[in-house]
C-alpha cells in the first residue's frame, strides 16, 4: 500500500472503533472476548518468567530446533525493515526476539520481549494471540489492537504446528503501521511453512526418533534431520536396532565376522557413531537409548498380519543390498524369502510386478504374474514384456 493508502486504512478502522465496531468479524469477536477482562489502556503485557526459564524453553523449542537458521533469517529481515521479529511457546510466551533500532526500543517499552505473554487475555487483540487462538496465519493493523500501546503497529504472525497438528508456537513480524509492507508478511508466511516442514520428529517424551531406511538405498535421519553415515556406522547402527542390546563381541561378530578387527578399532567406530546420534548408545552394553522406528520392522509387522499390498509397497529392494555383514546377510535372506513366498501364496498381479521391479530377473515372479493373469487385464500385457525382457537379458 501507499502511504495514502495506509493512512485512509487506519482512519477507517479509528472511525468503525470510535463506534463500537470493527471492520473485520476476527478482530470484532477478540474485542468481545477482551472488553470484559483487559483494560485497553494496558501499557504492557506482563513479563512473567525468569531469564534462565525462557532460555530454556528456547533451547527446547521445536522451532529453533528445525535446522533452517530462523533466528539469523528473521534477524536479517526485522534490522533491513526496521521490524521487531518474535517467536513465541504454544501459550503465547515470547521465548526470542530480534529487531531493528527503533522497533526494539518501542518492543521493549511495551512488553514484546522474552517472556514477555501475548496470547489475547494476556496483551489484547494482537496477531500472535489471534494465530495461536485460531490455528491461522493472522495480521492485525493499528487500532484493530485492543491495548492502545500498540495502536502505531501493524503485526503478521504465523502458527507452527507439528506433524500431529497440535500449535507448537508463533512466529511473527512487528512494525510500525506507517510502514506496513507485503514483504513482511510474505517473510513471515515463508519462514513459517520452511520451519513446519523441517520440524525435529520427536517422541512424547521428548526424545528425538531415530528412523533407518535399511531396504533398497539406506537412509537414516534423527529427530527428521538426515544423518551423513559411513556404510560401516550404518551397519553399526542398524545391528544394534535389529539385534537389540549387544556385548561388543557380539556386536563385532555381526558387523565385522570373521574378520580380523580389532576392539579398539571396534570401539572407535561406536564411539563416533554416540556423537553422531546424540550420545544415545549406551557403553558396555551397547544400546540404542532413543525411540527407534525401522521399515525393515514395520515391513514384517505387515507381512505377519498378512497385508501384503502394503508390504510390497514398502518393499523397496533388499536390505543393505552393498552389506556383507552377518546380521544383514541373515536379515536380507529372511526378508526377500518371507515376501517372495507370500506374493507367490496370495499376492495380486500388481504386487507381483511392484516386486519385479526391484528384482526385474526373477522370472519365477513374472511367470507367476502371466499365468496368474487374464489377457484382457493390462497387467498381462506387461508382466509378458517384462518376462521377455528379463529372459533376453
Amino acid at each position: 500500500m501507499t502511504a495514502t493508502e495506509l493512512q485512509a486504512k487506519r482512519r477507517r478502522i479509528e472511525s468503525a472503533r470510535s463506534r463500537g465496531e470493527a471492520l473485520a468479524a476476527t478482530i470484532e469477536e477478540s474485542w468481545s472476548r477482551c472488553r470484559p477482562v483487559l483494560d485497553a489502556r494496558t501499557a504492557a503485557a506482563p513479563v512473567d518468567a525468569k531469564p534462565d526459564e525462557v532460555h530454556a524453553r528456547w533451547e527446547a523449542s521445536p522451532i529453533r530446533r528445525s535446522g533452517v537458521g530462523l533466528e539469523e533469517r528473521l534477524a536479517q529481515v526485522a534490522e533491513a525493515g526496521d521490524l521487531v521479529a518474535a517467536v513465541t511457546d504454544d501459550d503465547g510466551r515470547i521465548l526470542w526476539t530480534a529487531g531493528g533500532r527503533t522497533m526494539r526500543h518501542a518492543a521493549e517499552q511495551v512488553g514484546f520481549i522474552p517472556g514477555g505473554r501475548w496470547d489475547e487475555l494476556s496483551a489484547g487483540t494482537n496477531a500472535l494471540g489471534l494465530a495461536l487462538l485460531t490455528g491461522q496465519p493472522s495480521s492485525v493493523f493499528s487500532a484493530e489492537h485492543w491495548c492502545e500501546a500498540v495502536q502505531d503497529w501493524v503485526c503478521w504472525s504465523v502458527p507452527v504446528r507439528d506433524r500431529e497438528g497440535r500449535c507448537l508456537g508463533v512466529i511473527d513480524l512487528s512494525g510500525r503501521w506507517d510502514t506496513a509492507t507485503p514483504v513482511a508478511e510474505m517473510a513471515v508466511a515463508t519462514l513459517g511453512q520452511l520451519v513446519q516442514e523441517h520440524l525435529p520428529v520427536m517422541a512424547g517424551d521428548g526424545r528425538p526418533v531415530l528412523r533407518l531406511q535399511l531396504l533398497g538405498r539406506p537412509q537414516a535421519t534423527l529427530g527428521g534431520r538426515p544423518l551423513a553415515l559411513a556404510p560401516r556406522q550404518m551397519e553399526l547402527l542398524a545391528a544394534l536396532a535389529l539385534e537389540g542390546p549387544c556385548t561388543l563381541e557380539a556386536l563385532q561378530l555381526l558387523v565385522y565376522g570373521d574378520r580380523p578387527v580389532s576392539r579398539a578399532t571396534v570401539k572407535a567406530e561406536l564411539s563416533h557413531l554416540r556423537q553422531l546420534v546424540g550420545g544415545h548408545i549406551s557403553s558396555r552394553r551397547y544400546e540404542l537409548t532413543l525411540p527407534v522406528e525401522v521399515d525393515v520392522v514395520a515391513l514384517q509387522k505387515l507381512l505377519h498380519v498378512g497385508d501384503l499390498r502394503a508390504a510390497t509397497a514398502a518393499y523397496r529392494g533388499s536390505l543393505l543390498p552393498e552389506s556383507d555383514a552377518p546380521f544383514a546377510r541373515d536379515h536380507r535372506h529372511v526378508i526377500d524369502v518371507s515376501l517372495r513366498r507370500s506374493l507367490l501364496a496370495n499376492g495380486t498381479t500388481s504386487d507381483l510386478l511392484r516386486y519385479a521391479a526391484v528384482h526385474p530377473h526373477d522370472e519365477h515372479i513374472l511367470e507367476h504374474a502371466v499365468a496368474r493373469t487374464p489377457l484382457t487385464d493390462p497387467d498381462h500385457n506387461e508382466a509378458v514384456a517384462r518376462l521377455s525382457l528379463s529372459r533376453r537379458s
